[in-house]
């Protein structure tokens, strides 16, 4: 156990292995681990989400903007394609973020029913901040963990099954 009071990966990986060793794996294992993994990875970038006032999905639809190509618009659908959310739940978002000056909406000449949503300056700056917290933080714990040959391994592994998972 560590000091938070949560089981190491590796005991829960172990504690299957020894006492359900019909599901001792090496597919197991990699689920266990990426799931926790990912679970803290989560943890630590909603800690500092939360010094900034997003949630994880106004966090989302932010970067989504910033990563598209300059100015920084997309549809609602577009955005969607991107986001695990509904359409319901991705209108109220927008209404959010746009009260609070971090996207803007534009009505579409070809289509009046749907509006293009704009990354203002203000929501441009604080996505970047935040994405550079969080890659300062992730990047510290990787670097203590692989080097940079390991991880550009790990990349490229986690890539091919992105791949098979994804149907690429």
């Amino acid at each position: 156990m560590r000091n938070n009071d949560r089981y190491r990966t590796a005991d829960i990986v172990a504690a299957c292995q020894q006492y359900w060793p019909e599901t001792h794996m090496l597919a197991h294992s990699l689920v266990i681990y990426l799931n926790r993994m990912n679970e803290h990875q989560m943890m630590e970038g909603s800690k500092s989400l939360l010094g900034f006032g997003l949630s994880l999905t106004e966090f989302d639809v932010l970067v989504t903007l910033r990563r598209s190509a300059s100015p920084h618009v997309l549809t609602p659908t577009e955005l969607q394609r991107s986001l695990l959310v509904t359409s319901g739940g991705l209108t109220k978002l927008l209404y959010q973020l746009e009260a609070r000056g971090l996207v803007s909406r534009s009505v579409q000449m070809q289509d009046k029913r749907s509006k293009l949503v704009h990354l203002t300056g203000q929501g441009c700056e604080l996505a970047e901040k935040v994405m550079y917290a969080i890659l300062a933080a992730s990047t510290k714990r990787f670097d203590a963990a692989l080097n940079k040959k390991e991880q550009e391994q790990l990349i490229k592994l986690l890539g091919k099954i992105a791949l098979a998972t994804e149907g690429g």
